[in-house]
């Protein structure tokens, strides 16, 4: 299986060319101090219970396999009608499958990945008030891994983890053999539960 490693520009504006190419270290000095600043702020408010924290956390990062599935899946395997459409889904994802051995365009751009998490956040918060921060930073948490095991997959000879080593044959199927299969990169169990595995 052969990683094609470099794909052309994407943007004539120099400015938005460079923010698709991000190093993939770029989601944790993002994400993990807001993770840590949500949990420390429900925390020292004590309006939550504190055993609720941490299973909100794992909670949380439950919740991202099935976001991360259904992302994958139903918005970027999407087949748009229109130019524009098309377009669009080459920026978030296509470009991608052509070109998976890119190291610089393999994690969400930083703008892109606000997008997500500002409404997620809203939809957590709006919904369950202190109570939905937990659940959000284990969001948060699952995405980072989610980072951790899409580059590893793609960039690692060895991962060193048996259950990331799998995940590595999951995803590279999906890549080479069936795009229309294997959508989880952290976990196979959406596609065990939707008939998307085989």
């Amino acid at each position: 299986m052969e990683l094609q490693e470099k794909s052309s520009r994407l943007f004539q504006s120099d400015f938005w060319e460079r923010t698709t190419h991000v190093h993939h270290n770029t989601p944790f000095f993002i994400y993990i101090p807001i993770m840590i600043g949500v949990l420390l702020y429900t925390r020292l408010t004590g309006d939550v219970a504190t055993a609720w924290i941490s299973s909100g956390f794992v909670l949380g990062m439950f919740n991202w396999t099935w976001f991360e599935y259904v992302l994958h899946r139903f918005v970027f395997h999407y087949e748009p009608k229109s130019e524009w459409g098309r377009r669009f889904h080459y920026l978030f994802h296509g470009i991608h499958h052509d070109f998976p051995g890119e190291k610089d365009r393999l994690v969400m751009p930083p703008l892109a990945g606000l997008m997500i998490a500002v409404p997620v956040f809203g939809l957590h918060y709006g919904l369950l008030e202190s109570w939905g921060l937990p659940l959000f930073a284990g969001f948060l948490a699952g995405y980072l891994y989610y980072e951790f095991v899409h580059y590893s997959v793609h960039h690692k000879k060895k991962i060193g983890w048996s259950w990331t080593g799998e995940q590595r044959k999951n995803h590279l199927n999906h890549h080479f053999k069936d795009a229309g299969r294997r959508f989880g990169v952290t976990s196979p169990l959406w596609d065990f539960v939707f008939g998307t595995y085989q």
